[in-house]
């Protein structure tokens, strides 16, 4: 009922009065038929229901429901005092086991500090009882101790002596040793500077080499006219291991011979690289000037 209108509900008690009266004026034995051989056709007379018999009908089924409600709710009052009730008898229940085991738990912590105190007392007559013992035996310590001390002590300047003068045997050793050693490892430094001077020789003849090759092979794919003579530009190539071109960059120089620069080396992919590790990182990224 809380969902329905009050307008479409006293619209239906309405119309529904209206069919109920309807029903029971209407006459459904079959007239006997007049000499004539007429019919006589009653009127059906419609009835009207007055506003106050909708509204009287209305406030009833309000005023049933208001008290089905109220009902309710006092059962869920009664209930929930219920549950009240309980829960408060639940807790008195618990808190008189509270207080009753609160009274077992001193009474047990009494006894226990008792026999704690007692226990106490025994511990320190017998850290009492040690430490004398311990004092006489540390004063016993104490002077053999001292004995023992002097006699190392005796020792120990004995073997500083020795140690002393066999300390400045090695250190005549160790120095000539030193002496030895610097002067192999000058000769080392040597022979490595000139292996060094050779082997960066080699390299360097390497790279003039393998620039003259990629250079070349540049050119191959270079497309340059007339117009381009006596222009240059210079170029930032990094290669990977394989010789493959990883990226290209124009450093400086005139545009067209630049364009034909970069696109003859992007033409190429892989361009020729030293097998050599040393020698090709030389070419990991390194600067080429071409000219016209």
């Amino acid at each position: 009922m809380g969902n329905v209108s009050p307008f479409w509900l006293k619209s239906a008690l309405l119309h529904l009065c209206i069919v109920g009266v309807l029903v029971t004026s209407v006459n459904f034995h079959t007239p006997e038929p007049a000499p004539e051989l007429a019919m006589n056709i009653m009127p059906i007379e419609a009835v009207m229901i007055e506003q106050s018999q909708v509204d009287e009908i209305f406030k009833k089924i309000e005023d049933e429901k208001r008290a089905k409600q109220r009902e309710e709710r006092r059962k869920a009052e009664a209930a929930e005092r219920k549950k009240q009730e309980e829960r408060e008898r639940r807790l008195r229940a618990e808190k008189e086991k509270q207080r009753q085991a609160e009274a077992r738990r001193q009474k047990a912590q009494a006894a226990a500090e008792a026999k704690k105190r007692e226990a106490e007392k025994r511990q320190a007559e017998a850290r009492e009882k040690e430490r004398l013992k311990k004092e006489a035996e540390k004063k016993k310590a104490e002077e053999i101790a001292r004995k023992e001390k002097e006699k190392k002590e005796k020792a120990r300047k004995e073997a500083e002596e020795k140690a002393k003068r066999e300390a400045e045997k090695k250190m005549l050793e160790a120095e000539a040793r030193r002496v030895e050693e610097q002067l192999l490892q000058e000769q080392l430094q040597a022979e490595q500077a000139i292996r060094s001077r050779q082997r960066r020789q080699q390299v360097l003849t390497e790279v003039q080499r393998y620039t003259a090759l990629i250079s070349n092979t540049i050119k191959q794919k270079w497309i340059v006219d007339d117009s381009m003579k006596g222009t240059s530009c210079r170029l930032n190539i990094k290669l990977a291991s394989n010789g493959l071109v990883v990226d290209v960059k124009v450093l400086k120089g005139s545009d067209r011979i630049c364009r034909a620069s970069e696109n003859a080396v992007l033409s190429a992919v892989t361009l020729p690289v030293p097998k050599d590790p040393e020698v090709f990182e030389e070419f990991r990224s390194f600067n080429l000037t071409m000219s016209q």
